[in-house]
C-alpha cells in the first residue's frame, strides 16, 4: 500500500525539473506511505513513491523498484494477497525474484505474461510500469476502482499520481468542471463511468482499466475487466438449480476464502467492526484461529437507539477479542471536517466520512496498520431492499406512461431519482450552471448504465427481477464507488491500509449470478449471506434491524451554518449567491440537513482546492465562528 506519482515527457531528452516535480507531489501524498520515499528519473520518464511498509519490511521493498537484467520500472500501490503462488510459477520459469514483495511480482509478471497476468491478481492495486527499451508506460488500475489513479496533460508533460491534490499542486492551473459538478450536485458521485474528475483537465483512469504511453503517444485507456461480462445463463442456471444448503457452502467458501487471503501482513491486523452484518461475519472469520485480532468501532454520541456499538461488543464478547471503541460527537466532528475534506480531494459525499478517519487513526495509535472492511456486501447480496422493491411499482407506473416518447420516459425516471438526491443544485444562485444542465441530462449516464447492467440478464424471464438484478449490478459500479473512495482516502490519509473482502472478485463474479431468490426472500434483504453468517455469529445479531451509520447531523453542523462563514467565500463568487439569498439558505438550512452539508462540504472544498488556502487557515476561520 502506498502513494505513487510520475512524470512523461514527450520531448526527447528533456529532463529540466522532473524529479523535482516528482519529488513534491510524493511529499504532498507522505501520509499514503510515511516509512519510505524515492524517485527515479530514466531520461524522458520520472517516477515516486511513497511506501507503507505491509509485505516484506525490509529495504528490498524500495521503490521504485527496478529489475536490471529487463531494465523495467515499476511503481506499485495497493496488495496482491495470492503473489506468494505466484512468486514460486515466476521463480520456476527462470525469474530471478530478489524480495518477497509483492511489488517485484507484479513487475515480473508483466514481463512474463503481459496484460494477461492482470487476470492472476487477486487483490486492489494500481501500478505504473516503465520499460525503456521501447519508452512504454503502462498505468493500470485494479477492478473495482478501489486504489485511485489519476493524471493530466499539461504541456509536453502526462503527469499521474495517486491523489488529485499532488497534480494540482505543481499543474500551476486549476478551474472547477463546471459539468461534473454539477453532476456531484445532483447526485454527491462522479467516480463512476467517465474519466473525467472535479477539476477540469484533470482525469482517472477507470477501474478494470489500463492506458500505455508509447514512443510519445498516448492511447485511450481500454478495459481489462467486465462486470457485466461475467454474468452468464449458464452461470445463472447452476446456482438456480442447487439447493440451497449447497449455495450456501459454495458462496461461503467463497467469503472465507475472500477474508483469509487478506489476512496476509507483515504487520498487525484488525477489523472494523459496527456491529452490522456485514463487518461482523468478516470480523467473525478473520478471528478464527487468532484471539489477538483487534476490532475498532465507532460509538455516536447523541445517536441514541441508533448507535450499534452495543451490537459490535455482542459480536466481539462471542468470538472471545478486544473491542475498541472511538466515542463521536459534535465536537470531534467539526474539528475534523476540514481535514478529512483535504483527504477526499472532492467535497464529502458522506458526512460519516469524518469517523472513517478517525477510526483509522485510532487503529494506527494501537500499532493496526491493515484493517478489513464489510463494504460492498450491500451491492453484492441486496442491502438495499426498499429501492429493489420500489422497482416493481415503478414497473406498474411505467406501463400508464408507456405511450409517452422514450427519451421523455427516462428524463421522467431520471428527474424522479434526481428529485430524492438533489443536494445544492436547488440552491438559490446555482444559475451560472444552468445551460451545462442540459448537456448533462443529455448524457443520461446513470440511466445508460441502468440499461446496459439489466440488458446483461436478458435471459431472465421476470421483467421485474430483470430490473432489479440490473439495478444490484449498477449499483456495483455506481453506488459504490464514493464508498470505496470514502474507505481508501479516510484510511490512507491515517497511513493504514483497508482491505474488502467481499471484493475479492472471485466471489464478485459468481454472486452476480445469483438469481433474485437467493438475495431477496421475503422479508429478508441480503438472505443468502444471511444464512451464511448464522453459521458463524448469533442469530440475534444476523437477524435483527439494520441501521446503518447514523450520525446526528443537525446538531454537528449547527454551530457552523453561519452567514459569516460563507460571506466572500467560495460558493458566493462561484455559486453567484447575493447576501439576501445567503441569509435565506441559512435561515431555512434544518428543512434541508444534507443539502446545507454538501453546500458547507463545496465551501471547504472550494477554500482548500480553489483558493489555495490551507488546512489551518480554514478550520481556523471555522472555529472563529464560535464553536
Amino acid at each position: 500500500m502506498c502513494g505513487i506519482a510520475g512524470l512523461y515527457c514527450f520531448v526527447a531528452n528533456c529532463e529540466d525539473g522532473h524529479t523535482d516535480i516528482v519529488a513534491k507531489m510524493c511529499a504532498i501524498q507522505t501520509h499514503r506511505g510515511p516509512d519510505d520515499t524515492g524517485t527515479e528519473s530514466m531520461g524522458r520518464v520520472t517516477i515516486g513513491s511513497n511506501r507503507l511498509s505491509i509485505i516484506d519490511l525490509s529495504a528490498a521493498g524500495h521503490m521504485p523498484m527496478h529489475d536490471p537484467e529487463s531494465g523495467a520500472w515499476i511503481v506499485f500501490n495497493g496488495e496482491i494477497y495470492n503473489f506468494a503462488g505466484i512468486r514460486e510459477e515466476l521463480i520456476a520459469r527462470g525469474h530471478g525474484l530478489h524480495s518477497r514483495t509483492d511489488t517485484e511480482v507484479v513487475l515480473h509478471a508483466w514481463l512474463e505474461w503481459g496484460e494477461q497476468c492482470l487476470d492472476r491478481f487477486v487483490g486492489m492495486f494500481a501500478f505504473a510500469i516503465y520499460k525503456p527499451q521501447d519508452q512504454s508506460l503502462v498505468l493500470v488500475r485494479d477492478r473495482f476502482g478501489k486504489k485511485p489513479l489519476y493524471y493530466t496533460q499539461q504541456g509536453s508533460h502526462l503527469l499521474f499520481a495517486s491523489e488529485l491534490k499532488s497534480l494540482v499542486a505543481v499543474s500551476g492551473q486549476c478551474q472547477v468542471n463546471w459539468q461534473q459538478l454539477m453532476e456531484w450536485s445532483l447526485y454527491r458521485n462522479i467516480d463512476f463511468g467517465p474519466t473525467d474528475t472535479l477539476y477540469a483537465g484533470f482525469s482517472s483512469v477507470p477501474a478494470g482499466h489500463l492506458m500505455e504511453i508509447r514512443d510519445g503517444v498516448v492511447s485511450a485507456s481500454r478495459p481489462y475487466y467486465s462486470l457485466e461480462s461475467h454474468v452468464t445463463r449458464q452461470e445463472y442456471e447452476r446456482l438456480d438449480r442447487l439447493a440451497p444448503d449447497a449455495l450456501r457452502r459454495e458462496i461461503e467458501a467463497l467469503v472465507l476464502t475472500g477474508v483469509e487471503d487478506r489476512l496476509v501482513s507483515d504487520v498487525p491486523v484488525g477489523t472494523l467492526c459496527s456491529g452490522g452484518i456485514d463487518s461482523s461475519l468478516i470480523t467473525a472469520v478473520a478471528a478464527r484461529g487468532r484471539k489477538d485480532l483487534l476490532a475498532f468501532n465507532v460509538s455516536v454520541t447523541g445517536a441514541g437507539a441508533q448507535d450499534e456499538s452495543r451490537f459490535a461488543k455482542q459480536v466481539t464478547d462471542s468470538l472471545g477479542i478486544r473491542l475498541l471503541t472511538l466515542q463521536a460527537d459534535g465536537q470531534s466532528f467539526r474539528d475534523n471536517l476540514v481535514r478529512a475534506i483535504y483527504y477526499s480531494d472532492y467535497p464529502l459525499t458522506h458526512p460519516n466520512s469524518v469517523y472513517f478517519l478517525l477510526i483509522s487513526e485510532f487503529a494506527r495509535s494501537h500499532g493496526v496498520k491493515v484493517l478489513l472492511s464489510g463494504e460492498a456486501a450491500d451491492e453484492l447480496f441486496g442491502g438495499y431492499a426498499h429501492r429493489y422493491r420500489r422497482y416493481g411499482q415503478y414497473r406498474s407506473l411505467q406501463r400508464l406512461v408507456g405511450y409517452l416518447p422514450a427519451r421523455l420516459r427516462r428524463l421522467i425516471v431520471m428527474a424522479g431519482y434526481a428529485a430524492e438526491n438533489v443536494a445544492i443544485a436547488e440552491f438559490t444562485g446555482y444559475e451560472g450552471l444552468v445551460s451545462h444542465t442540459t448537456s448533462f441530462i443529455d448524457k443520461f449516464s446513470r440511466m445508460e448504465l441502468r440499461e446496459r447492467c439489466t440488458s446483461a440478464y436478458d435471459f431472465v424471464g421476470n421483467e421485474v427481477d430483470r430490473g432489479i438484478l440490473g439495478g444490484m449490478l449498477a449499483d456495483m459500479t455506481n453506488y459504490l464507488a464514493p464508498l470505496l473512495r470514502r474507505l481508501d482516502r479516510m484510511s490512507m490519509g491515517a497511513s493504514v491500509e483497508c482491505r474488502v473482502p467481499f471484493l475479492d472478485h472471485r466471489l464478485v463474479d459468481t454472486v452476480v449470478n445469483l438469481p433474485l431468490s437467493a438475495r431477496l426472500h421475503g422479508k429478508h434483504d441480503k438472505w443468502l449471506l444471511k444464512e451464511i453468517a448464522v453459521q458463524h455469529l448469533p442469530r440475534s445479531i444476523v437477524y435483527r434491524k439494520k441501521l446503518g451509520f447514523p450520525l446526528p447531523l443537525q446538531d454537528y453542523m449547527t454551530p457552523l451554518v453561519q452567514p459569516k462563514f460563507f460571506k466572500d467565500g467560495y460558493c458566493v463568487e462561484q455559486l453567484q449567491l447575493n447576501n439576501r439569498g445567503l441569509n435565506q439558505l441559512v435561515s431555512r438550512w434544518t428543512d434541508n440537513v444534507d443539502g446545507m452539508f454538501s453546500l458547507l462540504a463545496l465551501e471547504i472544498w472550494g477554500r482548500l482546492n480553489m483558493r489555495g488556502e490551507t488546512v489551518v487557515a480554514v478550520r481556523e476561520h471555522l472555529m472563529s465562528l464560535g464553536i
